[in-house]
């Protein structure tokens, strides 16, 4: 009898500790739950920052404005309309690239009443030609992506802490 008597002791005390570990187990569950959701509150809160920034930064106004102060881009006018067989093209490989003049319509001679509009090609070619052969390096890269990663205040970037202060 102290033996069966033993045995349920051994086995209260198992379930007591077992039901010890699960509370715990469940409470820092809840926890984890309470952190998630407050981290998607806060994920979402930022979503809706970046949306109105993204509405706000594509503003087709401001981004006139900005590509004529700083590309000097200016709405079309009719003097800057030309046929496409008065644009230079690129030769191909083993050919002379071809010659337009921009002074006279092709099949034209210097003296005819009617002219295409000169393209002011000199400011345009250069932005174009940059874009088109330099590419960032690898580095330049990598760099940039690891100061977002470990210095996210640098790149504009604002901390939870900082952003509970705002509230």
């Amino acid at each position: 009898m102290r033996v069966s008597h033993f045995m349920w002791a051994i086995v209260t005390i198992g379930v007591a500790v077992a039901l010890f570990l699960l509370k715990h187990k469940v409470q820092e569950l809840e926890h984890q739950l309470v952190a998630k959701r407050a981290q998607i509150a806060r994920d979402q809160g930022a979503i809706r920052v970046l949306e109105a920034e993204w509405t706000y930064l594509n503003n087709p106004e401001r981004l006139r404005r900005q590509s004529e102060e700083y590309l000097g881009f200016h709405p079309p006018a009719p003097g800057n309309v030309a046929t496409i067989a008065s644009l230079p093209f690129k030769a191909r490989r083993g050919e002379a690239a071809p010659t337009v003049d921009f002074e006279k319509p092709p099949g034209e001679s210097r003296g005819s009443a009617t002219r295409t509009p000169q393209l002011h090609t000199e400011l345009q070619q250069p932005y174009f030609q940059a874009v088109a052969t330099e590419r960032p390096s690898i580095l330049s890269v990598t760099y940039a992506r690891l100061q977002r990663l470990l210095l996210p205040t640098a790149a504009g970037a604002t901390t939870s802490a900082e952003q509970e202060g705002r509230k």
